[in-house]
Order: C-alpha cells, then sequence, then structure tokens
C-alpha cells in the first residue's frame, strides 16, 4: 500500500505556552508536540522564548499594580498582537487553531477570516472563572463576558472545540451558533500506577492540585478537614500558587493540628504525588474538564468530586460516595473514607479503567481528524479505513501463498494522494 495523506500547516495562537501552569497552554504544548511528531509542521504564536516555528510575542498586562499582581501569581501573562507577523504566518498555513478569548484570540479570528483560512476556537475559559477572581458577584457581569467571548471569538470561528460534554452544553446556552466537537485534554502514557512508597505512612494522605484561586475553594478542603474526628492522622497536600496562597497558609496553620505541605507543581515530581498519596480532593466551584483530575485517575488515585453545576469534573466520579456539595458533607466523606480505606484501594481499578477513556493519544486522533474535515478533505477517514482493509487482505493472501506454495501474483497498489504538499 503506497499511501500518502498529506501533512498540514498548523498556527496555534495561545498568550502562554512554555512552563505554564493552567490548562488550555499544558494541553496545546501536548498536542503540538504530538502534531510535530506525525508529521505536521506546526508554528505557534506566543509570549516566550524564541524557538524554530516560534512567532514570538510581546508580553502586557492590564493596568493596575493589583491586576498584575494576581496575574505574576497565577503565572499567567497577556501576549501583545504582532499584526504584521501574524498575518504573514496565517497566509501560510492550512489551519488556525486559537486557544483563548482574549486580545491575541480576536486578532487571529479577524485575520484568519481576512485571509479565507478556517480557523478553530477551543472553549478554555468560564466566564465565572473571571468574574470570580475579579470578585464580581452580579450575574449579569457573566453574561456581559460571555456575549463578548462569542460575538468577537467563539461565533467567528468555524468550528468550537470543547473539552467536555459540560462544556459544550454551557456554551451553547451562552449563544454559540457555530458547530463543537468534544475533545478532552487527555492525558499522556507517562501519567500511570507506579510504586512510589507513600508520602506520609503513618498519615491518610489528601492531595489538591491547581491555582490557589477563589474558584479553586481550597480552604473548603481546610475547613473540611479541620471539622473531622481524624484530623490529627490527616495530611493535607496542596500544590499549586496563586493570589490565594497566603490566606489558604494562614488559614491551614490556624485550624490544622497536622501541618499542610504547601508546594509549587513541581512537574518532575507531580507523578510521584499522584502515586504516593491515598486520596485526590477536587473542590473547584468552576470547571471545563480539569486534566489534573485526570492525571490523577490515570495513576490509580481516587477522586472526591465537588457537584458543582459550573463544572465538568463530577463527570469523574465512580458513585455519589465519591461526591459533595457542602463543606459538611466534604468532611462527612472524608470520614468515611477514612475509616474505608479497603473500599477505597479497590475503586483505584475502577479509576485506572476510566482513565483509559482520556488518553491525549485517543484526543489527538480526533484533533486530526476534525482539521482535515474543516478543511474539506473528508476522504480522511475512509482512507484510513481502506488502508487498513488492504493491507488486511494483503496479509490473508500471503499467508495463503506460503501455506499453498504457489506463486500469487502480487497485489496492486492504490496511490491516495491529496492535493497538497508535505
Amino acid at each position: 500500500m503506497d499511501e500518502e495523506v498529506r501533512k498540514l500547516k498548523i498556527v496555534q495562537v495561545i498568550d502562554i505556552f512554555e512552563n505554564a501552569s493552567n490548562g488550555a497552554a499544558i494541553s496545546t504544548e501536548r498536542f503540538t508536540e504530538l502534531l510535530r511528531k506525525n508529521g505536521h509542521t506546526v508554528w505557534v504564536a506566543s509570549t516566550g522564548k524564541i524557538d524554530h516555528h516560534k512567532i514570538p510575542l510581546k508580553e502586557f498586562y492590564p493596568p493596575g499594580a493589583y491586576l498584575k499582581g494576581i496575574m505574576q501569581r497565577m503565572k499567567f501573562v497577556f501576549a501583545l498582537p504582532d499584526i504584521k507577523a501574524l498575518t504573514a504566518i496565517i497566509a501560510k498555513c492550512d489551519i488556525v487553531h486559537n486557544q483563548l478569548p482574549f486580545y491575541l484570540g480576536y486578532w487571529t479570528v479577524r485575520i484568519a477570516r481576512k485571509l479565507k483560512k478556517p480557523v478553530i476556537s477551543t472553549f478554555h475559559v468560564q466566564g465565572e472563572q473571571l468574574t470570580q477572581n475579579a470578585g464580581l458577584k452580579n450575574p449579569l457581569w457573566t453574561k456581559f463576558i460571555y456575549k463578548i467571548f462569542l460575538h468577537f471569538i467563539y461565533n467567528r470561528s468555524d468550528l468550537v472545540i470543547c473539552p467536555s460534554t459540560f462544556a459544550e452544553t454551557e456554551i451553547k446556552k451562552y449563544g454559540l451558533k457555530k458547530p463543537t466537537v468534544v475533545i478532552s485534554n487527555g492525558v499522556p502514557s507517562q501519567y500511570k500506577p507506579i510504586a512510589y512508597p507513600k508520602r506520609y505512612p503513618d498519615k491518610f494522605t489528601l492531595l489538591t492540585v491547581g491555582r490557589n484561586a477563589v474558584e479553586k475553594r481550597q480552604e473548603m478542603i481546610i475547613d473540611a478537614i479541620a471539622a473531622s474526628p481524624y484530623k490529627d492522622n490527616i495530611q493535607l497536600i496542596i500544590l499549586g500558587d496563586g493570589p490565594q496562597r497566603a490566606r489558604l497558609l494562614s488559614l491551614s496553620q490556624k485550624i490544622l493540628s497536622v501541618p499542610t505541605e504547601f508546594n509549587l507543581l513541581p512537574a518532575d515530581k507531580i507523578i510521584e504525588y499522584y502515586n504516593s498519596t491515598d486520596l485526590y480532593i477536587h473542590a473547584a466551584a468552576v470547571e471545563v474538564e480539569c486534566m489534573t483530575a485526570i492525571e490523577a485517575m490515570a495513576c490509580g488515585l481516587p477522586l472526591l468530586i465537588a457537584d458543582s453545576p459550573l463544572s465538568a469534573t463530577k463527570q469523574f466520579a465512580l458513585n455519589d460516595k465519591f461526591l459533595f456539595t457542602t463543606t459538611e458533607e466534604l468532611t462527612a466523606k472524608i470520614n468515611y473514607w477514612y475509616t474505608h480505606q479497603f473500599e477505597l484501594n479497590e475503586s483505584r481499578k475502577q479509576y485506572l479503567n476510566l482513565s483509559k477513556n482520556y488518553s491525549t493519544e485517543k484526543s489527538y486522533q480526533k484533533l486530526e481528524e476534525v482539521y482535515y474535515n474543516i478543511l474539506g478533505i473528508q476522504q480522511y477517514t475512509s482512507i484510513k479505513k481502506e488502508q487498513a482493509e488492504i493491507k488486511s487482505k494483503f496479509r490473508s493472501k500471503m499467508l495463503w501463498k506460503k501455506k499453498t506454495q504457489l506463486l500469487l501474483p502480487e497485489p496492486s497498489t492504490s496511490k491516495i494522494l491529496l492535493s497538497g504538499h508535505r
């Protein structure tokens, strides 16, 4: 079989790319690596270091030291669009993939439409993430933010990728008119069960990972442990940084008898943390998917998840025993699992099996197919199926040839070349 499917030229556009701790950047970095490994040419327009196939953009913060301080603690910065550079690279590509709905995203979609290039946007940021961090409690602010996102980004894109069914429903609720597809951010194969020794052998160890931000509600976990009769035997680990870090540290020192381990998000150690603790707790009120929850269960770590109406993460709970809504209910669930650790360990296999539905490789295959389909290369799926069928028939013929010692004619070679070049 001599078959070739055209490789694509793709521009990934995101405000921050390297060494970021937010899910959008980590997901983009992982998919970019897979696309390149599979022969596609991928440029990245972003802030950060100058690199091969990188369009470096200048950083900027909104005015005001307070907002700048919050963004710095969250390790996030806005990218200042370089209109000339973006126009030049988008003109050379087959497809544009915009990741975030900010100023850079606005100009990316605008340029792509002007050049008649297909543009996909991913729904990574909920309006509530911005309003809660900014202290804007009136729900009209959330509606206003979604109206801006939809008008300037999502309803001007050709297709919107949603990391979960919940995210798809949520953005449609606010008025998305464009087609959608659900593609999980996924989890790489290196996240797996590994026999590390327990980090705290004499303690029931609870782990939570993520930004120390208002919507993540880590203070709920601290309060819940403090109310438990087993608090002297419970060790809490909080990995991440953010504007709520000092407040969480102060609260834990005041009401917990066992000192909480606070640490930054150590990329080279995170798999060890997942494999050396007893239970992962995710208290966030707002979440389009939650990559850390998928990473945890890929390592066989059970999840105790907030049942929030604005969060998709509850989809990973095995049953109601792994869900909570209030601080009091979280205390009760922690108490239950403390006294039922055999049952908790038995759930590890179930979480591990569930995680197999969210592999990065599976998500990559869906993403690649979306790229081809949005370009109108509808033959892509049928080509791969035809290739497998021809290879199967070829193997059958070769086996028959060996058995009968007959000289069979060589199978015909079907060359399928799609328009374009590598």
